[in-house]
């Protein structure tokens, strides 16, 4: 895909045939990693049903602070996570 369309998405939900086996989605998972923004983490989901299994990945958007001083430099950024 286009990089610029890559960034807009937000999320993908993949419909799959009750015989795929768990690791055949390696693939598309680290293809969707690879092409999200370090400002996102990826979220990754299966729901399971009789005849089919839904995979759901969604990028959310990482907190961040800034540290500012008094005389409004900034000091350094932050991750609320703790860089994970």
């Amino acid at each position: 895909m286009n990089k610029k369309i890559d960034n807009k998405i937000k999320g993908v939900s993949i419909e799959l045939d009750k015989n795929t086996k768990l690791y055949e989605l390696n693939g598309v998972i680290d293809k969707f990693k690879n092409t999200t923004d370090k400002k996102f983490e990826v979220k990754i989901s299966l729901s399971f049903d009789t005849s089919y299994t839904t995979l759901h990945l969604k990028r959310i958007r990482k907190p961040f602070l800034t540290l500012v001083t008094k005389d409004g430099k900034k000091v350094k950024k932050k991750s609320i996570n703790g860089g994970k």
